[in-house]
């Protein structure tokens, strides 16, 4: 499958061909080795460009280690497009693990630039329609958003704002009978409709928190993820919530903030339930989280993930 993914506010384009539901596997390869072989023998840098350097037929990759699951760099490589030449017949199995190993280490991003905030802060939704609306998984890749995150067993998860568990019973699914979900909303009738949800697909290792605007009421250090799914442009005290949900996360927790993006035209909601790429890095980044990773097989939302810095 080819893949034109555009992050607004960068000025990058990628063209990729891409593995995007794909379950990402670990990575094998030594990273010199695959630098070695990417501006050496490999003649890489023919084709492709980092932070300027080499010629540009194909995509810049200076940040394609946060775009990329290692599987699906190891699939670029070895099943282009048409674009693109193919290594499998160049490189044994041993260097494309290093070369992906190498794609890895490619994240440089440019910086966030610390601003105020000018966005008008979107009333709480309960629009219970649509958000449980038939067509959403196929629309916005729901599970495949979900799977991506590669929740292990036992992991410890909150959903902020759970609505109506849409995302909660996914979450608890991954997160297994050993597992455990906080399901956090400040309305109690959203509660109650996650709480049919999660009965409804057979899952029992939820709990169900009622929230207040101004705190989570997540416990210290004792959490794996943090998801946050549509749910921040409502916030009306977003940094101090985040300073919350960064107490809650223990040291290499995960934050997943997910909006529908303002860039997109197809995206089913008003301006202002919609957060441009730069937004949400901007007031995520400055309360503590590094950007990890971008979710970019997303159509028409904005998925990223944070780590705690």
């Amino acid at each position: 499958m080819r893949s034109t993914i555009e992050i607004a506010g960068t000025g990058l384009v990628y063209l990729l061909t891409v593995a995007a539901q794909s379950i990402p596997t670990a990575v094998a390869g030594d990273p010199a080795a695959g630098k070695a072989l990417f501006e050496g023998n490999g003649g890489c840098l023919t084709c492709h460009s980092i932070e300027n350097r080499g010629r540009k037929p194909g995509p810049d990759l200076s940040w394609i280690g946060m775009l990329r699951t290692p599987e699906s760099l190891r699939h670029s490589l070895i099943h282009p497009d048409s674009l693109m030449p193919s290594y499998a017949s160049k490189f044994s199995a041993a260097e494309i693990d290093h070369l992906v190993a190498y794609l890895r280490t490619l994240r440089s991003i440019p910086p966030s630039e610390p601003r105020e905030r000018t966005r008008s802060i979107a009333p709480v939704s309960e629009n219970v329609e649509f958000f449980d609306r038939a067509e959403r998984d196929a629309e916005e890749r729901s599970d495949a958003l979900v799977r991506a995150l590669e929740i292990r067993e036992g992991a410890r998860v909150a959903d902020i704002g759970a609505g109506t568990g849409y995302f909660t019973w996914r979450l608890a699914q991954h997160a297994g009978p050993t597992g455990k979900v906080i399901a956090v909303d400040i309305q109690k009738s959203m509660l109650d409709l996650a709480a049919e949800t999660v009965k409804r697909h057979g899952l029992v290792n939820v709990d169900y928190v009622l929230g207040k605007e101004s705190d989570p009421k997540l416990p210290g250090r004792s959490l794996d993820l943090v998801f946050i799914a549509y749910s921040y442009h409502e916030f009306s005290q977003p940094e101090t919530i985040m300073e919350a949900v960064r107490r809650s996360l223990k040291p290499g927790g995960r934050l997943v903030i997910v909006e529908y993006a303002k860039e997109s035209k197809s995206a089913p909601a008003s301006p202002l339930h919609k957060m441009s790429f730069d937004e949400i890095r901007s007031e995520i980044e400055p309360v503590g989280f590094d950007l990890e990773r971008i979710l970019d097989f997303l159509p028409m939302q904005h998925g990223l993930i944070f780590t705690v810095r």
